[in-house]
């Protein structure tokens, strides 16, 4: 048996290394520190019967990103406020965009707030809103980064323990 012989059962364990060493690399750098964000329901107080929805974003990096969304009253919308006050919730029917900073390995819930045509929509419809984020400082990625918050209007409503009225008899 020469070496010639030998290069095949090297070169195909080889490859399959550098396959796995390069998918891991580009987990590694775009990935891994994406943040998450999902839809959740918690009480409006602590300690209340009456939920609410929220935008739950966990920022997985340890460098700070910058959030933005949407405001403004678009139908099959949602619209995320940054907390409970009258103001934000004024903020968040006026049309442009709202942005906040949430730091390395932050988490932050957000209100999530119905659209204006909630009474029209059918049981299955879905509404939904794009976030877009980036690295405060970035290294490599300078481009606004972006994921798509979505539910169907069941689901919400069974996130908030209720049951939609029945139009018919």
């Amino acid at each position: 048996m020469t070496v010639a012989d030998l290069v095949p059962y090297f070169t195909i364990p080889g490859s399959i290394v550098g396959f796995v060493t390069g998918g891991f690399v580009i987990w590694e750098r775009f990935l891994r520190y994406q943040p998450t964000a999902f839809i959740i329901s918690k009480p409006l107080i602590p300690g209340g019967a009456q939920k609410g929805c929220y935008l739950r974003v966990v920022n997985r990096s340890e460098r700070p990103i910058l959030m933005s969304w949407p405001t403004g009253t678009t139908d099959n919308a949602l619209r995320i406020a940054t907390d409970h006050s009258t103001r934000s919730i004024v903020k968040s029917l006026l049309h442009g965009e709202k942005a906040v900073v949430l730091d390395g390995g932050q988490e932050a819930a957000f209100p999530v707030l119905k659209p204006a045509n909630w009474l029209s929509l059918d049981s299955d419809q879905t509404i939904e809103t794009t976030v877009r984020w980036r690295f405060v400082q970035p290294v490599i990625w300078k481009r606004d980064r972006s994921f798509l918050v979505r539910i169907s209007k069941r689901s919400y409503l069974h996130l908030l323990d209720e049951v939609e009225e029945d139009d018919g008899g």
